[in-house]
Order: C-alpha cells, then structure tokens, then sequence
C-alpha cells in the first residue's frame, strides 16, 4: 500500500508547487489510484481602496478694482474749461487733490474710457493712454509716468487727478483768481527761429456798408480775390502761435482783423470757412455783446472753436496806452486778458495796441500777459526781433490786388 502511494504522493506535491503558475483546471488520472481533479485558477483579488475625493477646485481669486468712493464725500472744488469747453462736473476734492471725472475730459477729446479690471483705457484719434487704476501708473505711447494719486470709482464715474490734463496730456494751465476757474489749452512754444519774413496785414471791417470811416471796411468781393491769391500763389496764412515753426512753412502770412465788428463774424468768417484760411481777430472785449456793431462773445467764441480764429487782445476800451496812468494800463491789459480767458476758455497770447501806440510801462504790463505785441503799420516782421513791437502792413478798402501781392510779398 505504500508503495502505491508514494508516486502519487510525489506528484500531488508537484502539482502544489505550479498551482499558482496554471490557468486551467486539470484532471490527472493514475492507473494505480483514484483520479484526480486539480483548480489552477487565480485567486479572487482583494477589493481595491476607494479612490480619493477630488481636491475642490479654488475659487477664482477677484480681479482688482479702483477702490470707490461715496458721493457724499465729494466736495465740489472749482469749474474747470480744458481746451475751451467746461467740464460739466468740474473739480472735486479726494484726499486733499482736485480730481476730475474722466469721462467729461473723454467726450472734450471726442474719445472714449473703459475698465477691465483695474486697468482705465483712454482712447481719442490715435492715441491710446492706459492707467493702473491703483497705482496711478500710465503709459501713453512710449512716455510713462505716475499719476499724483489713484484712481477712483464714485457712481459709475471714474474719477482721476486733475494733474492727468498737464502730466499727461501735456496742456498749459492757468486760472482766473478771480472766479477760481482752471484753465487748459495747448502749450505754445515761444522759442521763434530766427532770420524769417513773415508779412502781417492789417484789416478792420469786411463790409458794403461803410457805417464808419470807409476806409477801414474792406470789400467782401476785394478780400475773397485776395484770398484767393493767397491761396493759389502757395501762401500759407498762420497764427502768430504758430511762429515757433516758421522754419518749416512755406511762404508764412499773417491775416489780423482789428476791433472785433459783427461784419467779422457775417462776412469775414464764410469766406474763412470758403477758403479754409486762418486769421486773428483782435476784440475790443468791452464792446463784444454791448454794441449792435460788434460781435457778440457767443459768436466770436463760435469763430474760435472753428479752428480758423484766433481771438486776440485789444484792450477793454481802446484807449491810447501811452496817455492814460499805469493802474488803468493793468486794468485794460489785464481786463481783457481775463475776459477772454472766461468767455474763449483760452487766454490770448497777443495783445494789438489801440491805435499803435504805447509806452514803457505799458510794454511791461503787456510783458506779464502776452507773448506778443502789435502795432499799426512798419512792414514785414523780421523773426528774432523784439516780439512786443511786431510792425503790420495796412490793407485799407482801396487797396488793389496788385499792392495787395506787393504787400504779400
């Protein structure tokens, strides 16, 4: 017996050792012995560990913002004009700063802000100026700088320092004391090169109807022929702002209209528009909107903002400078100055003496207001000269287009 039972034995043991290794069941029959039925099969895996939760995923960090300010803790500081319209809202006051909304000084540009985030955007023409709303931080074409505090948010406005219209936009500024209303308009640049010719004609009234001395209203018909000229014989009439860069203008001339008559606005100004010609008009600003035979200040304003005049100083009443006192020289210098400031929402840089004349004390006072000063008759203006004694040639109503050419000349 136990001889037969020791090679089953040892195969039993055998089939034990590759159990693990088989992937069938085998059936193993001896002649000697029972059969024998052997399961190779795996056994059952273990249950795998649930797999772990999902992180949450974090919430979205919020997007900066201008920091906002409450209404009620605005306090109105002054009116403010930039380039000769009035900001509805004016100024008002953040931390001790004049701040303006951004939005009025937009629709001034014809321009448009947005937000993303905290970034402001300024868009008008071509020019794109951006501004890191809490830093202050701008950047305008390849120029940078840092604004003089935040910007804020107040009702659905963005409020930014009034430093923006000179920092950034580069305007000048000034303010009349005497109604605490600020200013801004385009710096000029005084500094004139030297050694140019530049003709500056002298005209009063553009009428038919000689209600005064007939000699000083010029003919529409004779001065549309004389515009004419200019423009077909290469002439290129200027402002006297413009002088900084005669060097670059072909064949300067200046056109000054003295006194500031109604016939300036009906008569003048079409043929201005007609011809798109530059020209000064020189306001005698006592008169403008007193008598029926002198502009209205709606309507020289009208000519200003048309980008074809330039309203000038000719004192509040047209005296002789050189015969009255130096406190009525400041009051009629000065007078005019602020009165044209207020109602152009620019201040005149020229100042034309009444009827030439002037003095010592009155060229000084002249000094402290104007870049320039004109007088009635003398020729062609030499650049590099005195600027306060800018002489003028005298277009009167019988001039003929050949004196006309020779004077242009």
């Amino acid at each position: 017996m136990r001889k037969r039972l020791a090679p089953l034995c040892c195969l039993l043991a055998l089939l034990t050792l590759t159990a693990c290794q088989a992937d069938s069941v085998g059936v193993i029959r001896s002649d000697d012995g029972p059969t024998v039925v052997i399961s190779n099969a795996a056994p059952e895996p273990a249950p795998a560990p649930p797999e772990p939760a999902p992180e949450p995923e974090p919430e979205p960090e919020p997007e900066p913002e201008p920091a906002t300010v409450d209404a009620a803790a605005l306090t109105f500081l002054s009116p403010v004009t930039v380039l000769g319209r009035q900001l509805p809202g004016g100024s008002v006051t953040i931390s001790n700063r004049p701040y303006i909304r951004l939005r009025e000084a937009a629709d001034v540009l014809d321009g448009q802000v947005s937000l993303s985030g905290e970034t402001v955007t300024l868009r008008w023409g071509k020019q794109v100026l951006t501004i890191q709303a809490t830093t202050g931080a701008w950047q305008l074409g390849d120029r940078t700088g840092t604004l003089t505090g935040p910007v804020y948010q107040c009702d659905g406005e963005l409020l930014c320092p009034m430093a923006l219209l000179t920092d950034v936009l580069e305007l000048a500024h000034t303010t009349n004391l005497a109604r605490d209303t600020h200013y801004f308009y385009p710096a000029t640049n005084w500094e004139i090169p030297s050694g140019y010719t530049v003709p500056v004609l002298m005209y009063h009234g553009v009428s038919d109807d000689t209600w005064g001395s007939a000699e000083l209203f010029v003919r529409p018909s004779d001065l549309e022929e004389e515009l004419k000229y200019l423009q077909e014989n290469g002439f290129t009439p200027i402002w006297f702002t413009d002088l900084h860069r005669v060097d670059e203008i072909e064949k300067p001339v200046i056109l000054t209209f003295d006194d500031g008559y109604l016939d300036n606005y009906t008569e003048l100004f079409p043929l201005l528009k007609k011809y798109n010609t530059k020209a000064t008009v020189f306001v005698i600003t006592g008169n403008l909107g007193y008598n029926k035979n002198f502009m209205t200040w709606e309507q020289a304003k009208e000519m200003a903002d048309s980008g074809l005049v330039a309203i000038e100083s000719h004192t509040v009443t047209h005296p002789h400078l050189n015969a009255i006192s130096r406190e009525q020289q400041i009051d009629e210098l000065q007078g005019s100055y602020e009165a044209i400031l207020e109602h152009i929402g620019r201040p005149p840089s020229v100042i034309c003496y009444p009827f030439g004349s002037f003095n010592a004390d009155a060229q000084d006072i002249a000094r402290g207001f104007y870049a320039c000063g004109i007088m009635m008759n003398g020729g062609d203006y030499t650049t590099g000269t005195d600027t306060f004694v800018i002489p003028r040639w005298y277009v009167p109503r019988y001039t003929t287009l050949g004196t006309f050419a020779y004077m242009a000349q």
